[in-house]
Formats: C-alpha cells, sequence, structure tokens
C-alpha cells in the first residue's frame, strides 16, 4: 500500500455483513438448526468487530454513509449476539428475550429504511438491491417475530440468504475495481 493510501473498507465491511447474514439466515430458513450456534459467534467478530472496523475506515475516507452503516450494524451484530449470549447467561431474563427482540427488530427496521432511502441518491445499483432486500428482510422478520408464524420466519432465512449473496456480490466487486486499477497501472 503506497504511502498516505487507504485502502477501500466496503469489501471488508461487505463480507462480514454477507458471512454473518448468511449463517443465520440458514438457520432461520430451517435449512441448518444448528447454524444459530455459529452465527453468534460470528456476530460478535465477523459480523460486528469487523464491520466496526470498516466504519472507522470508511470515516477516514470521508465516507459517512459507509461509516454509519458498516459501524451500525457492526454494532447491531454484536448487540444481537450479547442479547441471546445475556439471556443464555441468565443475565437478561428469559422472558425478556422475546420482546427485547421484537422491538430491536423493529427499531432497526426503522433505521434501515432511513439508510434505503438514502442509498438511492448512491445510483451504485449493488448497494440499492442489498438495502432493499435488507429492509425487506427486516420486515419480514418483525411480521414472523410478532405473529409467530414459521413459514414467514422460514421465507425471511430465504430471503436473508439472498441478501447475503447480494452483499457478496458487493464484496466482489471492491475488491475486483482494485484489481481492475492494478492491472492499469
Amino acid at each position: 500500500m503506497a504511502e498516505g493510501k487507504l485502502a477501500n473498507p466496503g469489501p471488508l465491511g461487505l463480507g462480514g455483513f454477507a458471512l454473518t447474514t448468511f449463517v443465520l439466515n440458514v438457520h432461520n430458513a430451517g435449512l441448518v438448526p444448528a447454524a444459530l450456534d455459529a452465527a453468534l459467534p460470528l456476530g460478535l467478530f465477523y459480523g460486528g468487530l469487523a464491520q466496526l472496523i470498516a466504519g472507522v475506515l470508511e470515516m477516514r475516507t470521508g465516507n459517512t454513509f459507509g461509516m454509519t452503516a458498516f459501524g451500525s450494524y457492526g454494532a447491531f451484530w454484536i448487540a444481537l449476539a450479547s442479547l441471546v449470549y445475556f439471556t443464555k447467561l441468565g443475565l437478561v431474563p428469559a422472558a425478556a428475550l422475546g420482546p427485547a427482540l421484537g422491538i430491536t427488530l423493529i427499531a432497526w427496521t426503522i433505521f434501515t429504511t432511513i439508510m434505503t432511502l438514502l442509498v438511492f441518491k448512491s445510483g451504485h445499483t449493488t448497494v440499492i438491491v442489498i438495502f432493499v432486500l435488507l429492509e425487506i428482510l427486516f420486515i419480514l422478520l418483525v411480521i414472523g417475530h410478532y405473529t409467530g408464524s414459521k413459514a414467514i420466519t422460514t421465507f425471511a432465512g430465504y430471503e436473508g440468504i439472498l441478501t447475503a449473496l447480494a452483499a457478496w456480490y458487493g464484496m466482489y466487486e471492491g475488491i475486483k475495481a482494485q484489481f481492475d486499477v492494478m492491472s492499469n497501472e
């Protein structure tokens, strides 16, 4: 890396988001029920910590949207995994998990709505697709949570897998762009 030149932190953030979202939604879709056990540590470290780092690095590049998105969704994953772990450890009463998860999903749906509306100003098709799919995912998760519908939660799982695939494609685009620049130098 050249002196003073920063790498694009977007692929790191998208990778952390995609992989963690994929694993959790493989669980939600009922494809691998034990995937939840993998999703929680991933939520702390790759979906959480790696996205937080990407958010800080986006700040250094002057990208307010990237900073806000990666920093916020990184914190989301850490908070979500912590809520489940705290419940398992008895630090949060088991009876509080459902209501806490419900209001958390509603709040993140509102946040994602704001970010989705803003992303249309970017004109970047892949990022728009990722956020529209994420918005749909949160809406489905809220509906599934409050109705108790296994069918909606399962459908949300498949939609979440699609969201993860879109984010992985965004990661691919970000890394490929660097290789394209390097091959033209």
